[in-house]
C-alpha cells in the first residue's frame, strides 16, 4: 500500500476487502469484523451526512476507548469531517472550552464513565437543551454545536440516540467522494503552558508515521494490539488504533485500566503487542506477583511519556515474559512516535531512553541561537516531515512560536545526538511534568486555583513519584481574612479539573519569595516541593 497517496476512510475499505471475516475489534461488549466495522463506518457516516455534516466540520467525540470510538473516527474521515476527542476525565469547563474552541458541530458521547456523569455536564454547558429541537441546538454557550447524539439506545430529550440515528440511516449514501491525504483527520488538544490547551491539527498523512511505527515494532498482519492507552491521546489513537487496524490486525479496545483484568485479557486474546507508560508496566508487574496471569504470547511493547529506568525495563521484559522492549519518543504535535529503539537492541540502549527516527524526516539537535549542533552536544530537539501538525487550530501565534518558517518543529525537550543516529532526551526546557503519561502544565492548574475566591496567587510545580513519575505539588497563598482547608482545596480541585491535575501535595504559604526585579523564585519551591514530597513519602501514610 502506498501511505502517501491513501486516506483513514480508504484504508479499511481495503481492509474490509482483503479480510472481511477476521476480527477488527474486541471490546467487552462485543466482537467485531473487518466486514462489520466498514459497514457501520458507512452508516455512522451516512446519518452525519443526513444531520448536516460536511467535509471539514467538526465532530467532537468524549467516550472511552471502545468499538464505537472507532467507527466514530473513521465515520468522520470517510465524509472528511474532522474528529476532535475530548479526554474522558475533563470536567465541565475543560470540556466546554474544547467544544467551543474547536468549533464543533456535533458531539458523539457516552453518558457516563469513572463515575463522572457526561450528560449532566453537557446539561450544565447548555441548560436549556431539554427543550431545544435535538437536531438543531441553539445557544449562545456553544453557538457552534447543533447535535448531541448519547451512545445507546436511551432517547433524552434534547440529545439523539446514536443507535436510532443509525437505525433511521436507510440506503447508505455514497460517501465515498474525494478526501485528500493533506485534508485534516483530527485535532487533539495538549495542555497549554499558558492554560489555554491547544487543538494540534493532523491530516490523513498521520497513516505514515502509524506505519512507520508498525515496521519499528514489527508489526504483522496475524498480531493482537493491546489498545489500553486512550483514544483521545495520540499514543491510543495513532500508535495503537490506527497501526493496527491499517495494517489489518487486531485492535483489543481496553476501556479502563485494571491491571489484573488487563493480565486476563492478555491472556484470553493472546495479545502480541503492548504499549505503555512505566506505571503501566509497573501495574502489571505486580498483578503477575500478586498471582495474575503471567503472559506467554508478547512480542513486543514500547514504553514511553517518562523516563525508563534499567529495573522497570528489566522487570518488564522478564515478569510479562517478553521478546523485547522498545523506548519510544513522541507528542501530540509529532503523531505520537519520533524515536524508537530497535526491536534488536540491547536492553542497555532502553534504559538509556535512546531511539532512532523511525521515518522519513528530519531529526536535530539545535542551541538557543538557532545553530544545529553536531553530534555529542545538548541542545533543543526539532523535528521536520510529514509527522509534524499542520499547526494549532485557530492559534496562529502559538504555531509561530513552535514551528519556524523552513518548518522545524521545536519541542521544548533538550536531547543529545550520537554518532550512529540515536536520541537521547535529557531534559525539558519548560516547567511541564507528566503524571502517569499525562502532560500537565503548572500554568493550566494555577489558572484554575487561581479562581477560587480564597487564593490570592498559586504555583504548582512537580515532584518525582515512584509509581507516576511525578504529580504536582501547589504551593497555596490564601487572600488576607479568607480561610480554606486542604480537605475544601482538594474538593474544589477534584470537582474543577482531570484527576491527573489534581496536586498530591498542597502546602499553605503567607507569601512568595522573589527577587529584587519581582519574579518568583521557582527554582526554590521546586527544591522544597521535593524534599518535603519525599519526607512525606517516608514517613508513610499517618
Amino acid at each position: 500500500m502506498d501511505w502517501t497517496t491513501v486516506t483513514i476512510g480508504r484504508t479499511l475499505r481495503i481492509a474490509a476487502g482483503n479480510s472481511p471475516n477476521k476480527t477488527a475489534v474486541v471490546d467487552p461488549y462485543e466482537r467485531i469484523s473487518f466486514a462489520e466495522l466498514d459497514r457501520r463506518v458507512d452508516k455512522l457516516a451516512t446519518s452525519l451526512k443526513r444531520l448536516g455534516t460536511n467535509r471539514g466540520d467538526h465532530v467532537a467525540l468524549w467516550m472511552t476507548n471502545c468499538t464505537t470510538w472507532i467507527v466514530t473516527w473513521y465515520a468522520c474521515a470517510r465524509i472528511g469531517a474532522v474528529l476532535v476527542p475530548i479526554n474522558t476525565r475533563y470536567k465541565t469547563e475543560e470540556a466546554r472550552y474544547i467544544l467551543k474552541q474547536s468549533e464543533s458541530s456535533v458531539l458523539v458521547m457516552m453518558d457516563r464513565f469513572w463515575g463522572i456523569d457526561y450528560t449532566d455536564m453537557v446539561e450544565q454547558m447548555m441548560p436549556r437543551i431539554k427543550d431545544m429541537d435535538p437536531r438543531r441546538l441553539s445557544s449562545e454557550e456553544l453557538p457552534d454545536l447543533s447535535a448531541v447524539i448519547r451512545w445507546g439506545s436511551e432517547e433524552k430529550d434534547g440529545f439523539l440516540s446514536l443507535d436510532g440515528l443509525m437505525n433511521e440511516a436507510g440506503d447508505v449514501l455514497s460517501i465515498d467522494h474525494a478526501v485528500d491525504t493533506d485534508d485534516p483527520t483530527i485535532v487533539v488538544y495538549t495542555s497549554g503552558t499558558t492554560g489555554a490547551p491547544k487543538g494540534a491539527v493532523h491530516s490523513h498523512i498521520v497513516l505514515r508515521n502509524s506505519n512507520n511505527i508498525a515496521n519499528a515494532l514489527h508489526i504483522e498482519n496475524d498480531d493482537i494490539v493491546l489498545g489500553h492507552m486512550p483514544f483521545y491521546h495520540v499514543a491510543g489513537a495513532f500508535a495503537a488504533a490506527l497501526t493496527a487496524l491499517s495494517r489489518e490486525c487486531t485492535l483489543v479496545a481496553v476501556p479502563h485500566w485494571k491491571p489484573k483484568e488487563v493480565l486476563e485479557l492478555i491472556d484470553k486474546e493472546a495479545v502480541t503487542i503492548m504499549a505503555g507508560i512505566p506505571t503501566h508496566y509497573i501495574d502489571l508487574v505486580e498483578a503477575v506477583k500478586q498471582g495474575g496471569p503471567r503472559p506467554s504470547t508478547l512480542k513486543t511493547g514500547w514504553i514511553g511519556g517518562a523516563a525508563v529506568t534499567p529495573d522497570v525495563a528489566a522487570t518488564a521484559i522478564n515478569e510479562l515474559n517478553m521478546q523485547t522492549l522498545q523506548v519510544v519518543y513522541g507528542m501530540t504535535e509529532t503523531t505520537s512516535s519520533t524515536t524508537l529503539s530497535r526491536f534488536e537492541d540491547h536492553i542497555d540502549i532502553v534504559c538509556d531512553n535512546r531511539g532512532v527516527p523511525i521515518g522519513d524526516f528530519e531529526v536535530a539537535v539545535f542551541s538557543e541561537d538557532d545553530v544545529k549542533l553536531p553530534v555529542g552536544q545538548v541542545g533543543e530537539v526539532r523535528v521536520r516531515g510529514h509527522l509534524v501538525m499542520q499547526g494549532y487550530y485557530k492559534n496562529p501565534e502559538a504555531t509561530a512560536k513552535v514551528i519556524t518558517p523552513d518548518g522545524w518543529f521545536k519541542t521544548g525537550d533538550l536531547g543529545v545526538l550520537d554518532e550512529v543516529g540515536y536520541l537521547k532526551i535529557t531534559g525539558r526546557k519548560a516547567e511541564m511534568f507528566i503524571v502517569g503519561g499525562s502532560n500537565t502544565y503548572p500554568a493550566e492548574i494555577e489558572k484554575m486555583l487561581q479562581a477560587h475566591d480564597a487564593i490570592k496567587q498559586a504555583v504548582v510545580v512537580g515532584v518525582p513519584d515512584r509509581r507516576l513519575g511525578e504529580v504536582g505539588y501547589a504551593f497555596i497563598q490564601r487572600e488576607a481574612g479568607m480561610t480554606l482547608t486542604e480537605p475544601e482545596l482538594l474538593e474544589y480541585c477534584r470537582s474543577a479539573m482531570a484527576d491527573y491535575k489534581v496536586p498530591r501535595f498542597f502546602e499553605f504559604v503567607d507569601e512568595f519569595s522573589k527577587t529584587t526585579t519581582g519574579k518568583l523564585q521557582r527554582s526554590e519551591l521546586v527544591a522544597r516541593a521535593v524534599s518535603m514530597s519525599q519526607q512525606n513519602a517516608a514517613d508513610g501514610p499517618a
